[in-house]
């Protein structure tokens, strides 16, 4: 596992404090007006009730109190041992909802592009005060390849999400910027940490234009989509002599999940988030009767220097697999037997759609290699299993395996 990516804190100015101080008290103090007002209904409610019952049974009041004499004892104890439940479920929601609200203050912030104050992380959580924020999916891919299913009943297909390309659509400053920091990933699965992009601030990504992706390298596994899926940013441009660190990117975005939606068909959808320095635009894709593929490829013969890229047939926007220019690698190195690095090894595929791999040889300046140097195979998605084929790409020979699981818990 590598190292986690360690993020300076950059410290908030005091006017944005005193700004989340002051929306925090407010929040607090409407709160209380809303609880006090519950309390206020409920009596009243209670209290109509029981006139509407004595209005209707002028006797029952003096019947009740002669029932009651007989029973006075036993009612008593189990009123008092009611009561003390009552009070301790009440002593334990006021410590949960304490600790939760001291919890929640750390992950609220203050930028006038949100609106004022905001979330930076995911709050959707049963206990927030204990939830731990960087601990990672333990979820590998390929959990259900060797399972044996007999038939169609024996398993189930959840949707997915393909996280195609993250990317700093506006800028406040001017480009090229130097950006480390982190974006991450959390589905139904756990909600832990699921990486897409972790850079440290000495392995920075320079980006020169709006056109620019930030490369990516996650996820790890097929991301379920059931509940929502959420995506954080905590994005920060490396200073130089002249200039600090500052926070480029830093929030929450939501995949809306199946209980929002109707999904007849796999889609192409985007979000964007506009916080400090920029507005980061994700695009994804939304999979129907998701399958996981995991990929590994290797040169049997010749050497290759260029690009991997997969698809569908029904969303044609493609995931970069593998690029020998971000891989440090040059035309004249001899790969085999060694396995081709990839940037991201997964996709998720609807079911009775195709996988489409893409393999496309270039020249050292990037043109294509015209001499067969393109090709694309078709690969039919399976619940489990796995499968290897032998490609050909003008002089290089290679072997793509594609194992295959179902996402599930």
């Amino acid at each position: 596992m590598a190292d986690l990516v360690s993020v300076p804190a950059l410290v908030r100015d005091d006017a944005r404090q005193r700004l989340i101080d002051e929306a925090l008290a407010e929040r607090a103090a409407e709160a209380e007006r809303v609880k006090q007002m519950h309390r206020e209904f409920l009596a009243r409610k209670l209290s109509e009730a029981e006139q509407r019952r004595l209005a209707r049974d002028p006797d029952a009041k003096d019947e009740e109190e002669e029932e009651e004499d007989d029973d006075d004892e036993d009612v008593e104890e189990e009123d008092e041992e009611l009561e003390r439940m009552h009070q301790r479920v009440i002593e334990k929601l006021k410590v949960l909802g304490a600790r939760n609200r001291e919890a929640e203050k750390r992950i609220l912030d203050y930028d006038p592009k949100q609106g004022g104050l905001y979330h930076t992380r995911i709050y959707d959580v049963y206990d927030l005060a204990s939830f731990d924020y960087e601990e990672e999916s333990p979820l590998p891919p390929m959990r259900f390849t060797n399972v044996v299913y007999k038939s169609a009943k024996d398993f189930e297909l959840c949707e997915a999400v393909n996280i195609l390309s993250v990317k700093i659509a506006s800028l406040d400053i001017d480009f090229p910027i130097h950006v480390y920091g982190t974006v991450i990933a959390r589905d139904s699965l756990d909600k832990k940490c699921v990486y897409l992009f972790r850079r440290d601030r000495q392995n920075f990504q320079t980006i020169n234009s709006e056109e620019e992706s930030l490369i990516l390298t996650g996820p790890k596994r097929g991301l379920a989509l059931i509940s929502s899926t959420y995506v954080e940013t905590n994005l920060i441009i490396k200073g130089d002599q002249n200039h600090e660190d500052r926070e480029l990117s830093k929030g929450l975005l939501e995949i809306a999940g199946m209980e929002r939606r109707v999904l007849k068909t796999c889609e192409l959808e985007s979000c964007s988030l506009a916080t400090r320095l920029s507005t980061v635009d994700v695009k994804y894709g939304v999979v129907k009767d998701a399958v996981e593929a995991t990929i590994s490829i290797k040169i049997l013969a010749g050497e290759f220097f260029g690009k991997i890229t997969a698809c569908s047939n029904t969303i044609k926007e493609s995931l970069v697999l593998h690029d020998s220019r971000l891989a440090h690698i040059t035309s004249g190195e001899k790969l085999a037997p060694v396995v081709v690095p990839l940037l991201r090894s997964v996709v998720a595929v609807y079911v009775k759609d195709k996988l489409l791999l893409s393999i496309t040889a270039h020249t050292e300046d990037g043109e294509i290699n015209t001499e067969d140097g393109e090709i694309t195979r078709d690969i039919d998605p399976k619940v489990n299993g796995s499968a290897q084929y032998e490609i050909s790409v003008g002089t290089t020979t290679m072997l793509v395996e594609v194992v295959w699981s179902i996402i599930d818990f």
